[in-house]
This record gives structure tokens, C-alpha cells and sequence, in this order.
């Protein structure tokens, strides 16, 4: 019985000090709510994000597609184009 308690003891001490420390820069992406163990930094950002943001907001409503196409003097067909492109990414 005192072995199990042993062995139950060191595991806990075990899954308390892991094998690779977190460093402040692991803290601050994981406070952040990214990955702490990814070491690139691959983002995007936040312009190209709000851009994605706001064309996404505008293909889900057919009103604000309508508004755009007529003040533009374009089709919506030919603003939806453009409101893809940038949601992939392609615009700027």
C-alpha cells in the first residue's frame, strides 16, 4: 500500500515540474489565448485581420452587399468579387 502511495507522490511531482519551464514570452501567448509552445510567429495582422473582419461582416449581410455595389456603381455580383478577394486575402 505504501508503494502506491510512492509512486502516486512522485507522478504528481512529476506533472507538476514539466520537462521544458514556461518562459515569459510562453505566458504572455498563453494569457493571450495562442499556443505557448509554438516558436513562430506566423500571425497575421491585426489591419489584414479587421480587413478579413469587415468583409466577412459585409458577404454575410445582402443589405450592406446592395449598399456597397450601389455606391460603388458596381453589381453585387462584381462586389461580392471583391469582398472575396479580400476575405482571402488577395486585396489589400
Amino acid at each position: 500500500m505504501t508503494d502506491s502511495i510512492i509512486n502516486l507522490h512522485s507522478t504528481r511531482e512529476s506533472m507538476a515540474s514539466p520537462a521544458e519551464p514556461f518562459t515569459p514570452a510562453m505566458r504572455d501567448r498563453q494569457a493571450r489565448g495562442k499556443n505557448p509552445y509554438k516558436l513562430t510567429s506566423r500571425t497575421e495582422s491585426f489591419q489584414d485581420r479587421e480587413r478579413r473582419d469587415f468583409a466577412l461582416s459585409v458577404l454575410d449581410s445582402p443589405e450592406q452587399l446592395m449598399m456597397y455595389a450601389l455606391s460603388a456603381g458596381d453589381s453585387v455580383p462584381g462586389q461580392r468579387v471583391r469582398f472575396m478577394r479580400m476575405l482571402c486575402g488577395f486585396e489589400g
